[in-house]
């Protein structure tokens, strides 16, 4: 069967018993789905991931601890202002709001808010409890002492005293990480203060705290005392509060409670992302070097070199962890485990003083924004999916499922070489494609047994567990790579496969590849390059605020395809949930239409509120224009050098970033996955619509 033969055969076998009946009652039914792809290609031994406290959801959490009172109770801070405390029990159903802090804390940016909470180590008898957040008039971070009553069951708000504040010149990069270290003092994190590649230097400026960490004392004097043994105590014009510097945006330390050893995350600019352990007067080198590489200017100076690095393939916001020193998993016992916030990868390593010995992948998370510990030393972390999560033993090997390596042991074709898909499998196409370097596409979804597909009152599909997207690549004429992405126990997952010369067989990969293809454009053979996505990759794009399935949504798919599917029983509920569909991108007639539609389509599932994406946009197209953020709106992760650049300016394209950014294919170019070519097709589009904006 030729490419595109088998979604023909299957459309047209529907539109003949159609035809011929003109009744839905006589359309074949729909065929069981009885594809089931267990278990994970990465074998994670040691732990698996469970929800905490499966009863409790929270809002945007960035805060998960115990207050070390001696009570067996966690905490939990949300990021617009409130602080909840509940007991750590797994069947817990109810929860106490301990702090309202909305009226003081500033959410204007993705990234501000209330951001960290440390217990005094005395709590238990001074009821001491600091604060890290955000606030406004001027911008700032702000760290401030509270006070609990007197059976530590609340935080009184008017007992507010604040310790120190911290100027922000733009709204990201606030670091908001504080915690008590085994010595008493209070360390706290900021960032470089935002923007892009750290405009100001902050980082290696030692007048300010902005990409620092400090160090204080809050016993021994009001706000607080300088211990003495500070590394930049007496130097002139450093701030004596500094413990280390030349950080980016540590996001997330913790100590390890039996060795010390401070450890933290520190999210990179476009490439890498690392860990290190945190030593007195360290200097760790942004922004001179991203991970162990040359970002911009040199120096003569000795740097600490992160313990870890992370290419983007694998990681793109890290979120820092703790060792693990709890009881249920003996195979983790010293290791310190961690994660990345947008893909949702957790490791963990082992440090031997001089060296990594072990580092290892162990789970797939959700969006992981903090990790925390309880009283015992067992892990959690907060994802904004709104759970709590934790790690149980993984249990046996022969207990989990193995695996499929190559496409034919999947199931999804019943002859991968023709590319026959399995009976259960329905196809279906959408009205605005995801730019794929020009690639054609073949979609199928298959939903387990007779279930269907819920609509939600919002509008938004909900698919059951087991539910399986299936998608081909097609260049030239010759298969590329097909990939799958499950809705497996432990959430969604996406994985490619990547077709063979022979096109006769696809295998699995573990990590993103780069090929170079000869293909015929204009009647010339060129020399491309294919980006194949890692699993990390997939997960990237594929969000938790974009409802992981991106294509298959009530705007993309065409009337056909939903009558078809509701003959089919496929839906509980309307699927067109009363949107309007997207235009057809074959013939574009509205242009800000098709220009919204597409942005909407390829940058959307980061760019919206509560997405991962950096930039202070909205790029859904349901949204009015004038509220996305981008019409007129200075940048927030630099200008490329372009002089007047906002993200778009009206009537001018080239000063335009939305447009400058979608023209470039490096890493700083939009999207910035697996996009090794510009759409000139939409770029052309996005052109004119720009230069007819007022």
């Amino acid at each position: 069967m030729t490419r595109g033969g088998a979604v023909a055969f299957w459309t047209l076998l529907v539109l003949a018993w159609m035809s011929v009946s003109g009744r839905s009652e006589d359309l074949p039914a729909r065929v069981p789905g009885t594809i089931r792809i267990d278990g994970s290609p990465e074998r994670f031994d040691t732990a698996r991931i469970v929800p905490a406290f499966p009863h409790l959801r929270f809002k945007r959490p960035l805060y998960v601890g115990h207050p070390g009172d001696g009570t067996d109770r966690i905490f939990v801070l949300e990021q617009d202002g409130l602080v909840w405390a509940f007991e750590n029990e797994r069947d817990v159903r109810s929860r106490k709001l301990v702090l309202d802090l909305k009226n003081k804390v500033y959410r204007g940016h993705n990234e501000e808010g209330l951001l960290g909470m440390a217990f005094h180590p005395n709590v238990r008898e001074n009821r001491r409890v600091f604060l890290h957040y955000s606030a406004r008039r001027p911008r700032r971070g702000v760290i401030a002492e509270f006070r609990m009553d007197e059976e530590r069951r609340t935080i009184l708000p008017r007992s507010a005293r604040v310790i120190l504040m911290q100027r922000q010149p733009f709204g990201n990069h606030n670091g908001g990480c504080l915690k008590f270290g085994p010595d008493g003092y209070l360390y706290i994190s900021f960032g470089d203060g935002g923007w892009a590649g750290d405009p100001g230097n902050n980082a290696q400026d030692l007048s300010t705290w902005l990409g620092t960490m400090l160090r204080i004392d809050v016993d021994r004097k009001k706000p607080y005392a300088l211990p003495r043994d500070n590394p930049f105590v007496g130097k002139a014009k450093a701030r004596p509060e500094i413990w280390a510097y030349g950080l980016r945006n540590v996001w997330r330390f913790s100590f390890d409670r039996v060795t010390g050893t401070l450890w933290a995350g520190d999210v990179g600019q476009n490439l890498y992302e690392e860990i290190d352990i945190i030593r007195k007067g360290g200097n760790y080198g942004w922004r001179f070097m991203e991970g162990k590489h040359p970002f911009r200017g040199s120096t003569k100076q000795e740097l600490e070199a992160p313990v870890v690095e992370h290419h983007k393939s694998y990681a793109r916001s890290i979120t820092g962890g703790y060792v693990y020193r709890g009881r249920k998993i003996p195979g983790l016992l010293g290791a310190y485990v961690y994660g990345d916030y947008e893909t949702g990868n957790i490791w963990a390593l082992r440090w031997d003083g001089k060296k990594v010995t072990e580092h290892k992948l162990i789970g797939r998370g959700r969006s992981i924004a903090s990790f925390g510990e309880d009283r015992d030393g067992e892990i959690y972390f907060v994802s904004f999916d709104g759970r709590i999560y934790t790690f149980e033993p993984a249990g046996d090997r022969d207990e989990r499922a193995s695996f499929p390596t190559r496409l034919s042991e999947t199931g999804v074709f019943t002859d991968v070489a023709s590319m026959k898909p399995h009976p259960s499998l329905v196809p279906y196409a959408v009205n605005m494609p995801l730019w794929s370097d020009g690639a054609a596409k073949e979609r199928y979804i298959m939903v387990p047994g007779q279930e269907r597909v819920r609509v939600d009152a919002d509008g938004y599909y909900s698919f059951p567990q087991g539910t399986i997207f299936v998608k081909s690549f097609f260049l030239d004429g010759r298969r590329l790579e097909t990939r799958l992405l499950i809705h497996g126990k432990d959430g969604w997952a996406g994985y490619t496969y990547v077709w063979d010369d022979a096109q006769q067989e696809a295998y699995l990969i573990d990590g993103r590849v780069d090929k170079k293809l000869t293909v015929r454009s204009k009647g010339k053979k060129v020399e491309r390059t294919w980006t194949f996505p890692s699993r990390s990759d997939c997960m990237s794009c594929h969000t938790a605020v974009g409802r992981f399935v991106l294509g298959f949504r009530p705007e993309q798919l065409a009337d056909e395809d939903l009558e078809r599917m509701k003959r089919l029983a496929l839906f509980d509920g309307d699927p067109r949930a009363g949107r309007t569909p997207f235009p057809d991108w074959t013939k574009p007639t509205d242009v800000e239409a098709s220009v919204r539609a597409y942005l909407d389509t390829n940058c959307a599932m980061c760019h919206q509120p509560d997405g991962p994406g950096n930039a202070q946009i909205d790029l859904r197209a349901a949204v009015p224009l004038e509220r996305t953020r981008m019409i007129g709106v200075q940048p927030g992760q630099g200008d490329l050098g372009i002089r007047g650049a906002l993200l778009v300016k009206p009537g001018s394209p080239d000063r335009s970033l939305l447009y400058v950014r979608m023209r470039r294919t490096d890493e700083r170019g939009m999207p910035n996955l697996s996009h090794n070519l510009p759409d000139e097709k939409a770029l052309k589009l996005l052109r004119r619509w720009i230069r007819g904006l007022k």
